[in-house]
């Protein structure tokens, strides 16, 4: 069973299946994500099931595509969805739980990549940043 859920635990999801992910780097993917990345996978609307939708709200983000998040902590739950919804649903992995066993298949816009987000050069840390209380602008 695949499950996902929202920062605050609000929303949660589960799904009997899910396809790759796929990675865009379009800004609206950014914006909505909240990161350099915004990560989808698609699911068959029928097999999701839902607790705590009511605190689903949606934003209409292109004129055929909404996408949903939660009202209480921001969480992006669904990726770009057809305002007038098939038999799929594309959902956010990014609010995915636990070691789920999928990989990502494709970058999309990658034309479209941040630019400070290529910097291979930072150090990285198995825990945070120890230097969080040196940054000023």
């Amino acid at each position: 069973m695949i499950e996902g859920s929202c920062l605050c635990g609000a929303v949660r999801f589960r799904s009997e299946r899910m396809s790759g992910i796929v990675v865009c780097h379009c800004s609206m993917c950014r914006k909505a994500a909240g990161g350099a990345t915004g990560a989808f996978f698609v699911a068959l609307r029928k097999e999701v099931t839902w607790t705590g939708e009511e605190y689903l709200a949606s934003y209409k983000s292109s004129p055929e595509l909404v996408r949903t998040f939660c009202s209480r902590c921001g969480t992006a739950m669904t990726g770009a969805n057809l305002v007038e919804p098939d038999e799929t649903i594309i959902l956010a992995a990014n609010a995915l739980d636990g070691g789920i066993g999928a990989r990502v298949v494709a970058h999309e816009h990658a034309g479209s990549k941040a630019s400070w987000a290529d910097n291979d050069d930072a150090p990285h840390f198995d825990g945070p940043y120890p230097g969080w209380e040196s940054l000023r602008p």
